[in-house]
Formats: structure tokens, C-alpha cells, sequence
């Protein structure tokens, strides 16, 4: 079963490719630990706001945050999911992952 994304996960990567660091190098430059940053980017971990600083501060990045209407988009994508049957969601699952594989192998091929 894949972990669920998360916001700081999202933005840690984000900030990793900008930044065209490895894991081991953004861990390097922050003091975190490379494991620890792995786990922050996958959702397996919930890190605390000042680390999400820390690691953005370590490729020159700082977090703003502005008040918005709500985006409903996470909550229909929800609904859309729940809607599907078992075999559909093993399947969009499935399709995800290997979308995922993809996209990572062309980032390696491109030096990320």
C-alpha cells in the first residue's frame, strides 16, 4: 500500500529538485539526517514546521504562507477514489507506481 503525500513531503522534494541535491547532499547542507529526509518526502514521517525550515534554509529556500479561499481539489480526488471499486484502486495504484518509477528514472537520466 503507498503512503499518502504529504504537504511537507511535497515541499521538501520540491525544494531537493530545485535545488538539484540528492537526499544525501540536502542532509549534508541541513544536518538532518539522509534517512530522516527520505522518510519526510515518502509520508512516512510528519516532520515539525522548524524542520521543513531547516531543510528549505539548507538550499536558500524559505516557507511563506498566504490565506486562501479553500481548493476543494484533494477532496474531489478523495471522493473520485472512494467511488472506485477495489480492483480499480489496486489498479490506479498500480499505474501510480509505475508512473512514479518512470518519473524518477528520467530524473536520474537528467542528473537529479
Amino acid at each position: 500500500m503507498r503512503r499518502r503525500t504529504t504537504l511537507a513531503g511535497s515541499v521538501v522534494t520540491l525544494a531537493r529538485v530545485r535545488a538539484k541535491m540528492t537526499q544525501r547532499q540536502l542532509a549534508e547542507a541541513s544536518g538532518i539526517a539522509q534517512s530522516t529526509i527520505a522518510r519526510i518526502e515518502s509520508g512516512a514521517a510528519d516532520p515539525q514546521f522548524s524542520t521543513v525550515e531547516r531543510l528549505l534554509a539548507a538550499v536558500g529556500l524559505e516557507m511563506r504562507t498566504r490565506i486562501e479561499p479553500i481548493d476543494d481539489h484533494d477532496q474531489v480526488l478523495e471522493a473520485v477514489q472512494a467511488a472506485l471499486s477495489a480492483e480499480q484502486r489496486e489498479e490506479a495504484d498500480r499505474r501510480h507506481e509505475s508512473n512514479l518509477r518512470k518519473f524518477a528514472e528520467a530524473g536520474r537520466r537528467a542528473g537529479f
